[in-house]
């Protein structure tokens, strides 16, 4: 205690000299406005060594300067640089306001006018910000998830670690455009439209919601006091491209492509009112390696072919010197033909698209002074999707029953309708001064949102034909579908659902100088959130889950220039998961799934294949004997809520920057993850609704072994049904199983223990402490700025483990269901690496400006391969399982008896990983896509004349196999390991347009 006394008494002794400098010093602070005198956001204030940038008030403020004449510089993409010299005086804040000059709005002007690399010295956030200029000079995109490539770290789908595209965050001008239903971005604008693209999370304050993942904030670009836009078009095709398509793997890729695009900026009303219009229109044909024999061919004769139209239009108005008023309106439609295609379906068993949507917002901004400004935001968006069959909801498909790739024929097995929608409303007051001899920033406020998702997926014709691969089988003759005297079916699998989200969340987040080189930032966010069902049977609509949590955030920023300006940052917070309906749709009531089951038809074959049955007709024969009901998928186990928490991550983040000059910037940072409290639907007597046996050999349907890695295989652990060893054994009561040659119940198993199995699944949507997600990432990022040029580079080491790859829902991408926690099988060897990351990253890109009105883009990729496991897919129909048994004549001597089929009704589609998850990897990937533009000026206006080149390596690195060893290749032989994907090939992307 004495010790600490004494640490505690110097540290007050050092921190008292060091606050009566500080409060001798002096600051400087102001706005930046463009010549209309709207705010100018973003801009760079450099002040010596001191910077920072405008908010979305244009203010900013720089204290802790020893008192004297300092020069004052400003810069901002698309305006010319200004300063001026001001006189600090000691223990005061001088004001000062810039105004900057518009350049004109060409590339050339927009790579000058750039601001030069800087470190912020006021936040804990580590970062990634693209500007309009960084982005035009780059290997040009149609998606600008695309963009996020370039952050240190991060994938389009997956950024820092987060559980999939459904743990990040959106917004578009300001507004949340999260998918309600599953998350992820509904609706995001062309990537010439943007004039900044800024990727946040790492550190950031309380004013972030809801970036589990990450947080990408997009901003359009908008009208200025001159007239000016652009005309571009560019084309691509498979004639001047490579291909990885290689015969006898699955892929598809794109055959052709044109687009056309444009946009015009400029006033109404001058210094008033300013608008801008954009539109964007594609057309997209791809090529599918064909597996249908009829037609023959390498590629399938009507290929899926999309067309998409979406537009854009914002006003800004002025009307006075402290108000500014913004609003737009943002719609697209696509639509697709024969969409959904693997190469394995006939024209008429594809599917038409139609989807459309529409998105606004409406900010505004008051400005008392530059230490007093206040934001309000409303916005929202609605959307219409349908999936349609081409012969109709009446006609049902054919579908042969595989494990994988099944050929399907004559109509899609499904339809479905989706409708999401989001009205949200934010305000955000920011305040700056002294208080108690300290400097405070200090931002408040709150934001409200409601959701609502409605998703409709009904079975065609009421049942899907589910025909054996047998030998002579034709689609179009019935007759030939028999196998051993039947036809299976399917029935159900049907998905509907209607729900609402609230997001609901007050913030303040602070920014205290406690000295000239240290700031503490502590934050504090209160959120709450609630999710809605109607029951998919009807009735009333019904809260299904709340909760409401604290989310504390802390950051510290230490200006080290004893070490040479180093600017260490330390920042921890606890960030939630958005309500979205996927979390709460097994919630009991609502009805929402229903189970896949296969029927066996045992009449006469049909005579067309359109005829169908309903429910009551395939029960009225099932009770004359020509139906037999064969297996169960569960698909609609829900449960009641118990102790529901949102799901949230837990993340520290450790950095250290320090600025070369005024053009380069190297900084490293570790950044921890770990989530918590994430759903699923659990069954608290999992364990003894289930008996499980060792050693289980596994067999194809014809009963030979499956082979894998040279050996047949054994799985270590299966897990079956108590339901259906009771089923089993009731029909051996009655008589009805006397094959003395097949297990009938688990081996070993006496009749007393047969005695007191009971299955009894009691479900509960409830948090789970043993779902893990883990993630550590080290980064190395460099980055240089010069007034024609820039480039970085960065470098990453990152692990990724854990036993739920998902905030809520199925665990992976090998299957679907309820879950893990439901489901005993897919616990085995569920812990361990997890996909979708590389351990080691590297990037490095560059744009400038070349000789002869030449300009280009350079970006290189290089990422080790994803982690992938091998996976058991249980099916009785298709798949037996035996186990290794003493011989009746010879106990010796050990005989390869299988288990019944019937063992497995109802847990056929559940996934067993065979060996520990993410023992494999796949091969390092690397990729150069390069940019080339030459700018021929006409006076005020440019032409240019475009070159894109992607993959110019010409990789062709494997991203995805067939995972499932006993999946079959035609009507014999394995399928597993066979590519289903690589990377794009080789493309050549040409383009032109006008610049005015």
């Amino acid at each position: 205690m004495r010790k600490l006394r004494t640490v505690l008494t110097a540290l007050l002794a050092a921190a008292i000299p060091a606050a009566g400098l500080a409060q001798a010093r002096g600051g400087v602070e102001g706005r930046v406005v463009d010549p209309a005198g709207r705010p100018l956001a973003s801009a760079e204030v450099s002040v010596v060594r001191a910077r920072s940038t405008t908010d979305a008030d244009g203010a900013w403020r720089i204290t802790h300067l020893e008192p004297g004449l300092y020069r004052i510089v400003v810069r901002r993409l698309g305006y010319r640089p200004a300063a001026q010299d001001v006189q600090v005086e000691s223990g005061r804040t001088t004001q000062v306001t810039f105004t900057l000059e518009l350049v004109p709005f060409t590339l050339d002007s927009l790579v000058v006018s750039a601001p030069p690399s800087s470190i912020s010295t006021t936040d804990a956030e580590y970062g990634t910000k693209l500007t309009v200029g960084e982005i035009s000079l780059l290997p040009s995109t149609f998606d600008i998830r695309h963009l996020i490539a370039l952050t240190p770290g991060a994938r389009p789908d997956q950024i820092w670690g987060g559980a999939s595209d459904q743990a990040n965050s959106y917004s578009l001008d300001g507004t949340a455009v999260n998918h309600p239903g599953l998350g992820g971005a509904l609706l995001l604008p062309s990537p010439s439209w943007i004039e900044t693209l800024e990727v946040r999370g790492l550190g950031a304050g309380a004013d972030v919601g809801g970036a589990q993942g990450g947080l990408v904030e997009v901003v359009t670009l908008g009208g200025r006091n001159v007239i000016e836009g652009s005309l571009r078009t560019s084309f691509e095709s498979q004639r001047l491209n490579g291909t990885n398509l290689i015969p006898g793997e699955v892929g598809t890729e794109l055959a052709s492509r044109r687009e056309l695009d444009g946009q015009v900026r400029g006033p109404l009303v001058r210094d008033r009112l300013h608008f801008a219009v954009f539109g964007h229109v594609i057309r997209q044909d791809q090529q599918v390696l064909n597996y249908l024999p009829y037609p023959p061919g390498a590629f399938v004769p009507q290929p899926p072919s999309f067309r998409e139209e979406r537009g854009l239009a914002k006003l800004s108005w002025k009307p006075s010197g402290r108000d500014l008023l913004e609003g737009s309106l943002m719609g697209q439609y696509q639509d697709g033909e024969r969409v959904g295609q693997t190469g394995y379906e006939a024209v008429d068993a594809t599917e038409r698209l139609r989807q459309s949507n529409l998105t606004g917002n409406l900010t505004w901004q008051r400005s008392w002074s530059p230490r007093s400004a206040l934001t309000v935001r409303v916005g929202g968006f609605t959307a219409r999707e349908w999936h349609d069959p081409y012969n109709y909801g009446v006609t049902p498909g054919i579908e042969l029953l595989t494990e994988v790739n099944p050929p399907r024929y004559q109509n899609a097995a499904f339809r479905s309708g989706a409708a999401p929608s989001s009205l949200g409303l934010s305000a955000a007051w920011t305040g700056r001064g002294r208080l108690a001899g300290l400097e405070h920033e200090v931002k408040v406020g709150g934001e409200y949102t409601l959701g609502g998702w409605w998703y409709d997926r009904q079975r065609n014709g009421g049942m899907t034909w589910r025909p054996l691969r047998v030998l002579g089988f034709d689609a179009g003759t019935p007759a030939t579908w028999r196998y051993l005297g039947a036809i299976p079916t399917a029935w159900g699998g049907d998905v509907r659902i209607d729900s609402d989200v609230r997001n609901a969340a007050l913030f303040v987040q602070e920014q205290i100088g406690i000295l000239s080189w240290l700031r503490f930032n502590p934050g504090f966010r209160y959120a709450w959130w609630t999710g809605d069902l109607t029951p998919a049977t009807g009735g009333p609509r019904f809260t299904a889950v709340g909760d409401a949590a604290l989310e504390p955030r802390v950051g510290v920023v230490a200006e080290l220039n004893a070490l040479g300006g180093l600017v260490a940052k330390a920042h921890w917070g606890r960030y939630h998961q958005p309500m979205f309906a996927a979390l709460f749709d097994r919630v009991m009531g609502a009805g929402t799934y229903s189970n896949e089951e296969i029927w066996s038809y045992l009449g006469p074959p049909p005579a067309n294949p359109a005829q169908t049955f309903t429910l009551g007709e395939r029960d009225s024969l099932a009770a004359a004997g020509l139906f037999r009901f064969d297996e169960v998928v569960r698909l609609d186990q829900a449960g009641r809520v118990e102790q529901y928490r949102q799901p949230y991550m837990d993340q520290a983040v450790l950095s250290l920057e320090r600025a070369l000059g005024t053009r380069w910037k190297v900084g490293v940072a570790y950044v921890h993850r770990t989530n918590r409290d994430m759903v699923a639907l659990v069954d608290r007597n999992l364990a003894s609704n289930y008996t499980v046996v060792d050693n289980v050999i596994v067999l194809d349907r014809f009963g030979r072994p499956v082979v894998f890695a040279g050996r047949p295989l054994v799985v270590d652990k299966l897990a079956i049904s108590n339901e259906d060893i009771l089923y089993v054994q009731r029909l051996l009561r009655q008589g009805q199983l006397l094959d003395p040659n097949t297990l009938y119940a688990p081996p070993n198993m006496t009749l007393a223990q047969l005695t007191f199995l009971r299955y009894d699944p009691d479900y509960v949507l409830t948090k789970v402490p043993e779902a893990t997600r883990r993630f550590g990432q080290l980064q190395l990022r460099v980055d240089g700025r010069y007034r024609t040029w820039w480039a970085g580079a960065s470098a990453t080491l990152s692990t990724l483990k854990g036993n739920y790859n998902v905030v809520t829902g199925p665990d992976d991408y090998t299957n679907g269901g309820p879950g893990p926690w439901v489901r005993l099988n897919e616990q085995y060897n569920f812990f361990g690496a997890l996909n979708n990351q590389s351990r080691f990253e590297g990037k490095l890109y560059w744009g400038g400006l070349l000789p002869a009105r030449f300009r280009g883009g350079v970006f290189f990729s290089y990422a080790t391969g994803d982690r992938v496991t091998p996976t058991l897919p249980i099916d009785g129909l298709l798949s037996e399982f035996a186990v290794a048994v003493p011989s009746m004549s010879n106990p010796a001597v050990l005989d390869t008896v299988p288990f019944h089929r019937f063992l497995f009704r109802s847990v056929s589609g559940h996934r067993i990983f065979i060996q520990p998850r993410g023992t494999y990897r796949y091969e390092a990937r690397a990729s150069l896509d390069l940019h080339l533009e030459r700018s021929f000026p006409r006076g005020r206006t440019e032409i240019l004349l475009v070159v894109d080149a992607f993959n110019v390596l010409g990789d062709q690195s494997v991203t995805g196999i067939q995972t499932q060893v006993n999946a079959l290749a035609g009507f014999a032989g394995s399928d597993y390991g066979r590519v289903r994907s690589r990377v794009a090939p080789r493309t050549l992307r040409l383009g032109a347009g006008v610049r005015f």
